[in-house]
């Protein structure tokens, strides 16, 4: 049998049949990978513990034609803490419901799987929000399809103080180019700071991270925006962060 090892995190799991499970994991040698593991659901298989979400694992699995095969994984790293707090497991699915959904197959990306070891022990003891926003606009600037948040996108120009900004057109709009710009929206100086400091975060930084409770809650609700108008449909992230809120 041809077999390969990896590292990886556990990116999303689907149940089928009585016992097993596909597992979408996100490895540092080949991006994103589908793999079925059969019978990893029994609470004897040995494959039972380290193929649940958010897991940092290695993984030897089995080439197939269609669907290759887990058939042996081992435990790196584990963050019971998203499991056991539920606003914790809402921001920490976003951030993997985000990298899965504007990611393909088999395409070697090691900064998203670095990013998404460095931002899971900062899930797991930060506050969930602000480090799933910086894991999501770090990604997205890697992605190539991130807005410019620093300077205008019709002239160039630095942004200084209050601006307004377009998802159509790409990112901020200084005051001069508003009028050349379509659906553009406020885009105040202290929500740009917010994204430029998101951006420059160094995940290795253990201080406290400091934002403005009113400007982080404006740059999930337009962040958001922007990843639902590239992907076309709403995030089921999303729609659970939503209901443990109104609980």
């Amino acid at each position: 049998m041809d077999t390969f090892t990896v590292e990886a995190v556990v990116l999303r799991t689907d149940d089928f049949g009585d016992a097993n499970r596909v597992v979408t994991l996100f490895t540092r040698e080949f991006g994103k990978l589908e793999a079925n593991a059969y019978g990893c659901r029994r609470s004897r298989s040995p494959l039972c513990g380290a193929l649940q979400m958010f897991n940092h694992i290695t993984a030897t699995l089995v080439h197939g034609t269609k669907v290759d095969t887990i058939r042996e994984a081992d435990i790196i790293n584990f963050y019971d803490a998203l499991t056991a707090d539920l606003e914790r497991l809402g921001y920490a699915s976003l951030l993997f419901e985000i990298v899965n959904r504007m990611t393909l197959p088999r395409q070697s990306e090691l900064e998203t799987f670095e990013l998404l070891t460095n931002a899971l022990p900062a899930l797991s003891r930060r506050n969930p929000q602000i480090a799933a926003l910086i894991g999501a606009c770090q990604f997205m600037e890697t992605s190539g399809v991130q807005l410019n948040f620093s300077r205008c996108v019709h002239c160039g120009a630095e942004l200084v103080g209050d601006a307004a900004i377009s998802l159509i057109d790409g990112g901020a709009v200084c005051l001069d180019c508003v009028d050349a710009a379509q659906d553009c929206r406020p885009y105040p100086e202290g929500l740009r700071r917010t994204f430029e400091t998101m951006l420059s975060f160094d995940w290795r930084d253990d201080t406290k991270l400091m934002f403005n409770s009113r400007q982080v809650n404006a740059a999930e609700n337009f962040f958001l925006d922007y990843v639902r108008s590239i992907i076309g449909t709403n995030l089921k992230s999303i729609e659970f962060l939503q209901a443990i809120q109104m609980r």
